[in-house]
């Protein structure tokens, strides 16, 4: 019987030549799955990937769809950074003042409330200062009576 080479495989050379660029900027589930079924369908018949090779991949796979996973968690996470700045109310914080006359110094004042700014994000209202950037605080501590 002999062998004859299988003209209608899973992928196009293009969608190979996709794959192997998506590959080169970013590894995605999409082209390591394509990759991995352009191996299996092209295998040589007689000498076929071992099982510990498949299970290695495989668990690339998972690793790789983990990683995802996590990476959009952390972004959700991140976008509510500037609502954590609430828990500032009441508190203490240390910054570096600059006064109207242009001097910069060390100060510390108690946050009265926060305010949300598109370009500035979170803004700390203090009680004697006016109001400062969250991303200009240096230190926080439980205010003193």
């Amino acid at each position: 019987m002999a062998v004859t080479s299988v003209t209608n495989s899973a992928l196009s050379s293009e969608e190979l030549n996709q794959a192997s660029r998506a590959v080169s900027n970013e590894l995605g589930k999409d082209a390591f799955l394509k990759l991995l079924i352009a191996e299996l369908s092209n295998q040589d018949p007689l000498d076929p990937m071992s099982d510990r090779e498949f299970i290695a991949q495989m668990a690339q796979f998972s690793t790789l769809e983990q990683m995802t996973n996590m990476t959009k968690a952390l972004e959700g996470l991140s976008g509510m950074e500037p609502y954590s700045a609430v828990n500032y109310v009441g508190k203490l914080i240390a910054f570096e003042y600059e006064a109207p006359d242009g001097t910069v110094s060390d100060a510390a004042d108690v946050v009265v409330a926060v305010w949300f700014d598109s370009k500035e994000g979170a803004i700390l209202e203090t009680a004697e200062h006016g109001e400062i950037p969250l991303k200009k605080i240096d230190g926080v501590t439980a205010a003193t009576a």
